[in-house]
């Protein structure tokens, strides 16, 4: 299912290079500037852009680690271009990244988030406080979040609501 922003259909994708480039450069656009430095792992920091035509006014930025051969992303950062937000693109946008990022074979995610206003919106997406400052006060909270366990737990929930019995 699409999502329609102003009539215009919303596409979100990896980023292409010259892309990546630009937001480097136009960090002023968003309410968190894209902070990848050029030049830098390319490859294992990729980025997830939301468009409408052809217009960025979005991303989603990671970094890829394995440790003792467990892999996992780490979100650099996700924003909206200024005067984008509040419409429900941040869920689109995350979603969106999450499923493709799936299909790569990572299911766990990690963030940090500082403010209280975006703690509530990890918590909306699913992500779950892991350490730090509590969530109505400013400061550092880690969180993290499992697509496969989320999903499992989805598909319980449809399976126990439709009355099929669960072995």
């Amino acid at each position: 299912m699409g999502r329609v922003l102003d009539n215009t259909k919303l596409l979100v994708r990896r980023a292409k290079q010259s892309e990546m480039e630009w937001l480097a450069k136009n960090t002023s656009f968003f309410e968190v500037g894209y902070n990848m430095p050029q030049g830098v792992l390319k490859k294992e920091w990729p980025c997830f852009v939301l468009l409408k035509d052809k217009d960025i006014i979005g991303y989603r930025s990671f970094e890829f680690h394995e440790v003792n051969g467990k892999r996992f992303a780490w979100i650099g950062s996700t924003s909206l271009k200024k005067g984008y937000e509040g419409k429900k693109l941040g869920p689109f946008l995350v979603g969106r990244a999450n499923s493709a990022l799936h299909a790569l074979k990572f299911n766990e995610f990690g963030t940090w988030a500082h403010n209280p206003r975006a703690k509530k919106f990890w918590l909306k997406q699913g992500f779950i406080p892991k350490s730090g400052a509590k969530l109505t006060q400013e400061g550092n909270t880690q969180f993290s979040f499992n697509l496969k366990k989320q999903r499992e737990e989805a598909k319980m929930k449809t399976l126990a609501r439709s009355g099929l019995k669960i072995k």
